[in-house]
């Protein structure tokens, strides 16, 4: 998807529809287009009947930042990306290419935190690693803190590779992050109160992040959730 334009819901839902958004595995031909694409199509569905869109519209691929969407009063710059630790995507790239029935099992991992060996990447892809158990909210608590390092690592690469600036910018993640079931509400809670609390302001107007079957809005000093509408589920 280079260029899509809408001029209603029905129409950019319809047009949706007909775009290939699968993201092969990461032994399989992966990119970050795939990526890219996978989230802003799921991300413009899900919205498509909301105020947040207006009509009619266009989103356009690009790069610094990663889409630009055109309203007719507004233009907004949108930048993607997705939360996984990358220790954790090299377990999964060798797991695929070891094989695919491998029990692999759910890790702890820190945000930014530095590379494994070779030898622990092939412990967990082969699922000699059990990794350490969650307590109390533990994993909301550590999903908030990777929403906020990818924040900030995309906030920094926003102002220091001097990114293009719109009338509005938006922030997009998809949450890969490795956890046990999550309290979402609890979740969004302890980032919500993350953002309140830095000192310099994102320069992003709002941060959405795709997790679960929800994307949840995040414009200081509130949130919503919107529940996500997959039009190729059953295609």
């Amino acid at each position: 998807m280079v260029t899509l334009n809408a001029d209603s819901a029905a129409d950019l839902l319809e047009k949706l529809k007909a775009i290939e958004i699968t993201v092969p595995p990461r032994k399989k031909g992966r990119t970050t287009e795939h990526c890219e694409r996978w989230s802003i199509c799921r991300f413009l569905a899900t919205y498509a009947e909301t105020k947040l869109i207006q009509y009619p519209m266009r989103v356009k691929k690009r790069e610094g930042p990663d889409f630009l969407l055109s309203f007719p009063s507004t233009h907004v710059g949108i930048e993607v990306t997705e939360a996984v630790p990358s220790n954790w995507a090299r377990a999964n790239a060798h797991r695929e290419k070891l094989n695919d029935s491998n029990l692999i099992f759910l890790q702890c991992f820190l945000p930014g935190e530095p590379q494994l060996s070779k030898k622990e990447i092939d412990n967990i892809a082969t699922g000699v690693n059990r990794g350490d158990g969650w307590a109390g909210d533990a994993p909301e608590k550590e999903w908030a803190e990777a929403m906020a390092y990818f924040s900030l690592q995309k906030a920094n690469k926003f102002i220091e590779s001097g990114y293009e600036r719109f009338d509005v910018n938006w922030l997009i993640i998809y949450d890969n992050w490795p956890l046990p079931a999550v309290e979402y509400q609890k979740a969004v809670d302890y980032f919500i109160q993350w953002l309140e609390n830095l000192d310099t302001p994102l320069p992003f107007d709002c941060v959405f992040v795709e997790a679960g079957h929800s994307i949840w809005h995040f414009q200081i000093p509130a949130y919503d959730q919107q529940r996500i509408r997959d039009l190729w589920k059953d295609s």
